[in-house]
């Protein structure tokens, strides 16, 4: 009963763990039931002695009877029978749920097949650890199951750390218990004295218990207080490929200007429906630049803007946050990039084959932007369920740096540092610098997409020499492209963490072409672009800085403005990256990528955790080690001692040691006679006759005669061994009985020497 209850208590700690991945209450069910299903067949095959195939046979059917309703409840007639399709996808979820798991955003709730992954571990994990502490020569060796599933099951959660030490003391508390009362059990025999007795060694090895584990949890809390853990921490999900690369797709940014030509620019882009005035559909944000294109974070660092997870059934939601729903409806195919407005909460596809479309949504928590692997195609329709972002107008000249992490930008034109200077030398503040840099921008800049006959020339792009000719040219002259691109490096420079976002403003509308007969649609020469700057007083903040349409002037190449070099200015925190060796070319293809070298993370991360385990094993093998070297070391003295009389009772000596070891009560103070009688061998009386010989006799023994003596010594050692069982030899092998002193080690020869 106590095994039952101690591998209940121990797996319903490792649940705890697996807590923070699902946060639904159909996983404390699934729990509730696995663990004690588990038990029950681990017993029940025990008492009927099942072989070990017969077990995993029980275990397999009871997975397939219980896992559609407990995992996979959407595909369960009246929420007990399962579905064919529902037997598939747990058959499946069991191979690659796990794989699943680490690439979705959590908590994953019921999604789908995801609660597979904990059933399989609490179910096969509570069978194994009792079937193991009933059928095993070491029945304590049942505990390494739940020690080696806890840290497999943090692998597997999220990075932010929750419940480490409670969830780990409580384990250790649970295992520390469950291997004294084994021990007390396995004592039984032996205290056969009175009831009392045993009951006061299981009270004093359940006290020596909690004082362990009390001690290293106050241990462990001081050093907590002094040494902070960090929050985020390395698990699977850090290191394993997403179901999404943005470094492999190009930038949505390059293509802006496609949109307003001619036979494209009226046509209708999407419908948004419910968006609240001033809301914005974002399709992409960029945050690095490479001296060519701003893109979705970088291939040099590890960019958490640049990590895209699958969306589980519904997100969390902060409490006293409301949620809006927006129903969109895509006019042209957007690539990957599914356009989105605040922060994601559910996405639900409309139309046929939704679950499947579904499952391709990925999403960035951090950018607050969505992706459907494999395209967004025209006339796609969803609806989102989000929590609005807000509208209101910020003053920049308020606020200041905020702190979030941004790839770094390592290539910025020099002209836009001489652009700048004049602009902010004389202004305090960096809000009020930004304020300066994006009033300038709308007071000398015009728009041009340079796509109509009557619009002034505009080159498209914005590479350093694009940015190079816009600051330069007299009148500025560019379209939001341009100008988003230059006011997110300006940012840079003044201090502000700064990223670009391509989108639609709702309210905002471009004054050409055709209006659209329904008003929540956008045209393609509807979208624009803006920048968010991280601030510390807000957190992230739009900032529009495209200039209103005006007519724009006539270029006068001989006006000049005489300009300074501006003083270095401090940086937005920075992840940081690698100088590249040169700057890649206008004409580069972005799906050519070169394939990563070095180790796999993932594979790299399994060597790190098998190393650190082998590091442990090594550090507990440390005792254990030392007692065999100091054994061997004396052994081999003995048998090269100086001379022959020494070698004869050195191999004597060795006898009585392993006699020793091996739990053979040797009298201390008997003769040698006394001791062989008291080990029971025939050879060993010999040998310690022999021994007599050497230390009395006037004569001196010959070296033929110490190393027969040894090889005796051998042999006995050989029938030791064989009438052992290997646990009794492993015993032997690390007791530390023989190392303690006894009378013949004060050195029989002296008295030779005397009597010579």
């Amino acid at each position: 009963m106590s095994i039952v209850l101690f591998t209940m208590a121990a797996w319903a700690v490792i649940a705890f763990a697996w807590w923070p991945v699902y946060r639904d209450p159909g996983f404390v069910v699934v729990a509730a039931v696995a663990i004690p299903l588990g038990c029950a067949l681990a017993v029940v095959a025990t008492a009927l002695r099942w072989p070990a195939w017969g077990l995993m046979l029980a275990v397999t059917a009871a997975l397939v009877v219980v896992g559609v309703p407990l995992a996979v409840p959407s595909r369960a007639l009246y929420g007990v029978l399962p579905e064919p399709e529902g037997l598939l996808e747990l058959i499946s979820a069991v191979a690659l749920g796990w794989t699943r798991l680490v690439t979705i955003d959590l908590p994953v709730g019921t999604y789908q097949s995801l609660l597979v992954p904990a059933l399989v571990s609490l179910l096969v994990g509570s069978a194994a650890t009792v079937a193991v502490a009933l059928r095993a020569r070491r029945p304590a060796t049942a505990v390494a199951i739940p020690a080696i599933g806890y840290p497999l099951v943090l692998a597997f959660g999220p990075e932010s750390v929750v419940w480490p030490i409670s969830t780990t003391l409580a384990l250790l508390l649970v295992l520390l218990l469950w291997l004294a009362v084994w021990r007390r059990h396995r004592r039984t025999d032996a205290l056969i004295g009175s009831v009392d007795r045993g009951r006061g060694g299981a009270v004093r090895q359940f006290a020596s218990a909690v004082m362990v584990v009390l001690v290293a949890g106050g241990a462990g809390a001081g050093l907590i207080a002094l040494i902070p853990p960090p929050d985020e921490r390395t698990v699977i999900r850090t290191v394993v490929d997403q179901p999404f690369d943005p470094f492999a797709t190009p930038s949505p940014l390059a293509a802006y200007r496609a949109s307003f030509q001619p036979e494209r620019a009226d046509a209708i882009a999407l419908t948004a429906e419910g968006l609240p005035d001033g809301e914005r559909v974002r399709v992409a944000v960029l945050d690095s630049y490479d001296g060519v294109v701003f893109a979705v974070g970088s291939d040099s660092v590890d960019s958490a803007s640049g990590r895209f997870v699958r969306v589980p059934a519904r997100r969390d939601v902060p409490e006293g946050a409301s949620v809006a729903a927006v129903e969109l409806s895509l006019g042209r195919a957007f690539g990957p990039w599914l356009p989105s407005t605040g922060q994601l909460v559910d996405v639900t596809i409309r139309g046929e084959d939704a679950p499947a479309v579904r499952d391709r949504v990925v999403y960035n928590a951090v950018t607050d932007s969505a992706v459907l692997v494999g395209g967004a195609p025209a006339g796609l329709r969803y609806r989102l369920d989000v929590i609005p972002a807000p509208v209101e107008e910020v003053d920049l000249s308020t606020v200041s740096p905020g702190a979030a992490a941004v790839p770094a930008i390592v290539s910025v034109p020099d002209e836009l540092r001489d652009w700048l200077s004049p602009t902010i030398q004389a202004i305090e503040g960096e809000g009020a610098r930004l304020a300066a840099v994006v009033e300038r921008l709308q007071s000398d800049g015009f728009l041009s997409h340079g796509t109509d006959d009557d619009e002034a020339p505009s080159r498209p792009g914005h590479s350093i020499d694009r940015l190079d000719e816009l600051v330069t040219a007299t009148p500025m002259v560019g379209d939001a492209e341009q100008y988003a691109a230059l006011a997110a490096l300006a940012a840079r420079e003044i201090g502000f963490p700064s990223r670009v976002v391509l989108g639609f403003i709702e309210g905002v509308r471009d004054d050409r072409g055709e209006p659209p007969v329904d008003p929540a649609a956008f045209r393609e020469r509807d979208l624009t672009a803006w920048i968010e700057v991280s601030t510390l007083e807000r957190g992230w903040v739009a900032v529009d800085v495209v200039p209103p349409r005006r007519e724009v002037p006539p270029p006068d190449s001989d006006e000049t403005t005489p300009i300074t070099r501006p003083q270095p200015a401090v940086q937005p925190p920075l992840e940081d990256a690698p100088p590249p060796d040169e700057q890649a070319p206008p004409d580069v293809d972005l799906d050519e990528r070169d394939e990563a070298t070095g180790l796999d993370p993932l594979l790299l991360l399994a060597l790190q955790i098998g190393g650190a385990v082998l590091g442990l094993i090594l550090l507990g093998l440390t005792p254990v080690l030392a007692i065999l070297a100091i054994k061997a070391r004396r052994r081999r003295r003995r048998r090269r001692a100086r001379d022959p009389a020494t070698r004869i009772l050195a191999g004597w000596m060795q006898v009585v040691d392993d006699a020793t070891d091996r739990g053979i009560a040797v009298p201390p103070t008997g003769t040698r006679r006394e001791r062989a009688a008291a080990i029971g061998a025939p050879s060993v009386l010999v040998l310690a006759r022999v021994a007599d010989r050497a230390v009395y006799a006037p004569d001196e023994p010959n070296p033929d005669e110490a190393a027969r003596v040894w090889s005796a010594v051998d042999a006995v050692r050989r029938t030791f061994r064989d009438s052992a069982t290997r646990r009794e030899r492993l015993r032997a092998a690390v007791s530390t009985r023989s190392l303690r002193r006894y009378s013949d080690r004060s050195g029989g020869r002296g008295r030779r020497k005397e009597r010579g």
